[in-house]
């Protein structure tokens, strides 16, 4: 029974220091206690655990040889009986923009996507319509929402090295076109996401700007209808994948936020397969792209063209702990 006990003190007893004011005496003797007091020559302490109505004890100045405060500061007083270092722990955002600390970003902003509309779609709405100049428009804007894990690459804060997962929105009508009668409509829209590697360098002395390439693959979620002489059929979650690659700027205004600017060039295609669900069981179609006697080629929508893109995040850090830095 006292050996079980003896283990249970020996366990307990760092979780008791870490919870309060720790007072290192020269004899070698370890005092828990919450100072009350302190000045040039003694220091005025309760025994940590007791209530406010124990005695107050003291302690002089010139019999401590550290203290060791619950907030991770290290108070020594091997030096002429005064405190003459104090070894506060670094937070994590001290550490900011070194190797030491890994920086993690939220953020949202606004995509400006202008597509290619050179593609199948085009070529199977001008045959369903027999109009050789007929268009598809759409909504350019889209909505990003975008997680950042990056660190620096060395001391000097010049270059950085991350990774970023981005979900983007479009509108309703990304893709849209109509004939002046409305027998014949298009409406799609996209969800998509993509992993991005990620990396930086500083263009100026202050090294907050910073010069950014961003390569990333995409995957896309793409939903609507088209609509062929007063029949609609309806796309739900087609599945496409494809790359972007981009070159931009961070502007980095604090250390909690960054602006971000990127132009670049986005390349998806989606296999169009549309769905009746009036029926039971379902039924699906492949649309052919031309008169199936001409080409059997069926549809595919293709997200390709260029873009930019602004946004803003927020940020907050990390230590990173020696034997990870050293692996």
């Amino acid at each position: 029974m006292k050996t079980k006990l003896l283990y249970l003190i020996l366990f307990a007893f760092p979780f008791v220091l870490s919870a309060q004011d720790t007072i290192f005496v020269r004899t070698g003797q370890i005092i828990p206690a919450i100072i009350v007091e302190k000045n040039d020559t003694e220091i005025k302490y309760k025994k940590s655990g007791q209530s406010e109505s124990v005695a107050i004890y003291s302690i002089f100045v010139s019999d401590i040889k550290s203290i060791h405060y619950k907030d991770g500061i290290i108070a020594d007083y091997t030096q002429a009986g005064q405190p003459s270092t104090v070894n506060k722990p670094a937070a994590p955002i001290e550490k900011a923009g070194t190797m030491n600390a890994i920086k993690f970003s939220i953020g949202g902003g606004v995509d400006n996507f202008n597509r290619n509309t050179d593609d199948a779609l085009l070529l199977l709405w001008r045959d369903r319509l027999k109009d050789p100049k007929a268009t598809i428009e759409g909504n350019p804007l889209s909505f990003p929402f975008l997680f950042k894990m990056n660190m620096a690459l060395g001391n000097m804060k010049r270059k950085w090295l991350g990774d970023e997962l981005q979900f983007i929105i479009t509108p309703s009508d990304a893709i849209y076109a109509t004939n002046s009668k409305g027998a014949y409509e298009i409406k799609l829209k996209s969800f998509y996401s993509n992993i991005t590697m990620y990396y930086a360098r500083s263009l100026n002395h202050k090294n907050n700007l910073l010069a950014v390439i961003e390569p990333g693959l995409d995957l896309a979620f793409m939903s609507g209808y088209i609509k062929l002489n007063n029949i609609s059929y309806n796309m739900y979650g087609n599945t496409g994948m494809g790359f972007h690659t981009a070159i931009g700027l961070d502007w980095l205004l604090s250390k909690r936020f960054t602006a971000s600017l990127r132009g670049g060039y986005r390349s998806m295609k989606i296999k169009a397969q549309w769905e009746d669900r009036s029926v039971n069981p379902i039924k699906y179609y492949n649309f052919y792209v031309v008169d199936p006697q001409i080409s059997k080629d069926l549809l595919n929508i293709k997200w390709n063209g260029l873009y930019t893109s602004f946004g803003l995040q927020w940020s907050f850090y990390s230590k990173m702990n020696n034997q990870a830095r050293n692996q």
